[in-house]
């Protein structure tokens, strides 16, 4: 067979086309699997201590919108849509690039029958498979309670202070009410800052525990709870003199109150009653610190405001560390779930003066809406005895009252908190002496 110079050419080129792209199949395939790799999505069951898939396949919501869950995958962000047919040819609601492995929808359902479906997607674009399809239902008497979106959540919460407890324009109406029909609980209060102020908290830093200390031995439970109570003295203290001088009270309260504030600002925030080190003293710290910090803030100076800033960037930044996504799938540390609120006080009183405020009421706000009360269900009952379920509960109800005036969220929607009350008369009914473990 005879070739001209132009078969050649053309022949050559060919070659030449196939052996670079076979060069790239082989980059492609050695060099970068990654790229040509399946997007897999991690569809693992719940294990004990995780909160697990949500809502459940056949369950009834109590609660509309319901709340979705489902595993937390690193790197993703998430995408979850509900439809009335199996096949979604009509999606009755979507939420897209979700940060968080759960979601609160921003509006009500129509009462009645869904299947809801998640899938997740990485930085690059590039999707998952949708997840597993599961059916529920929304009752029709169910609590209507849905999660603002970010934008108008952040929006509610007063500019300026106090924003804890109260709003600015609420303080006329409080002070009327301790001149009035609460007088007595006011004269309480002014009754307890009078022995303040005769006996003033010690503010030096409190004492780290020595290298050698056995832990969970008495001398470090001494000092382990000793900080929590000189914290509490010291803060609780100070919070309390600034909110009844806002009530009406003589300015000398306020003054104490700013000078306890400032003389706690120089405590190492990593220290003895850092978070991480010491729970029990961080976390009155930080909740306590940031209430005198509103109710005093039209008395600190510039320079004074910026003092308590650094401060509780860094004690807010050491929670959400730890707290956040963590909490939002794995929910049922002890601790932990007092320090996701307290952490959500101190976004509230620094939002739009600390970077990162905002996050921390985002994730504050998303696991009451999501995954709070983890340890009960909507009849009310508690996994422990008296003791705890009392605790608990009455911290509690200070986020509840938070919630409430910074962000207009009435958290006694909720089912659970509606019939809470009947636990304690099943467990101590009239007469019983004790209320068992815990």
């Amino acid at each position: 067979m005879n070739l001209t110079k132009k078969d050649l050419s053309y022949s050559t080129t060919i070659n030449l086309i196939n052996i670079l792209a076979a060069g790239i199949s082989l980059v492609l395939l050695f060099a970068a699997p990654g790229l040509c790799a399946e997007l897999k999505l991690d569809q693992r069951p719940a294990e004990p201590g995780e909160w697990g898939y949500r809502p459940a396949a056949g369950s009834v919501s109590q609660v509309n919108p319901p709340s979705f869950s489902w595993r937390p995958q690193t790197g993703l962000a998430w995408e979850i849509q509900c439809s009335n047919d199996a096949e979604f040819e009509k999606i009755e609601y979507r939420a897209g690039d979700l940060e968080f492995n759960v979601h609160c929808p921003p509006r009500t359902f129509e009462p009645g029958t869904y299947i809801w479906r998640y899938r997740g997607k990485d930085k690059k674009g590039r999707h998952t498979s949708w997840g597993t399809a599961r059916k529920f239902t929304i009752a029709g008497d169910a609590s209507a309670m849905p999660l603002p979106a970010r934008e108008e959540l952040i929006a509610r919460i007063p500019k300026n202070h106090p924003r804890l407890f109260m709003r600015p324009g609420n303080l006329g109406w409080l002070r009327e009410l301790a001149r009035g029909k609460m007088k007595r609980e006011y004269d309480r209060l002014v009754k307890e800052c009078e022995r303040i102020m005769t006996r003033p908290p010690a503010t030096a830093e409190p004492q780290k525990y020595p290298k050698d200390i056995v832990r969970g031995s008495d001398p470090w439970r001494s000092i382990w709870w000793g900080n929590r109570t000189y914290t509490i003295r010291a803060l609780n203290g100070a919070a309390t003199l600034a909110f009844t001088r806002l009530l009406g009270g003589p300015d000398k309260y306020g003054i104490e109150a700013r000078r306890i504030l400032l003389e706690c600002a120089k405590w190492d925030p990593k220290g003895s009653t850092g978070y991480r080190y010491n729970d029990e003293a961080g976390m009155p710290y930080n909740y306590y610190f940031s209430r005198t910090y509103t109710f005093v803030n039209d008395l600190l100076s510039e320079d004074e405001k910026n003092i308590c800033r650094k401060v509780m960037k860094i004690r807010g930044d050491e929670m959400y560390r730890h707290l956040c996504p963590r909490h939002l799938w794995r929910p049922y540390g002890s601790h932990s779930n007092r320090a996701w609120h307290f952490l959500g006080e101190v976004g509230i009183a620094f939002l739009g003066e600390v970077e990162g405020a905002e996050d921390w009421v985002w994730f504050a706000t998303n696991v009451f809406f999501n995954v709070y009360p983890v340890w009960s269900d909507d009849d009310g009952g508690w996994h422990e005895g008296s003791s705890y379920w009392s605790s608990y509960q009455n911290r509690f109800t200070w986020w509840a009252d938070v919630m409430r005036e910074a962000m207009g969220i009435n958290a006694f929607d909720k089912p659970f908190f509606s019939k809470a009350g009947y636990y304690p008369m099943y467990l101590m009914p009239p007469g019983k002496v004790g209320g068992g473990f815990g």
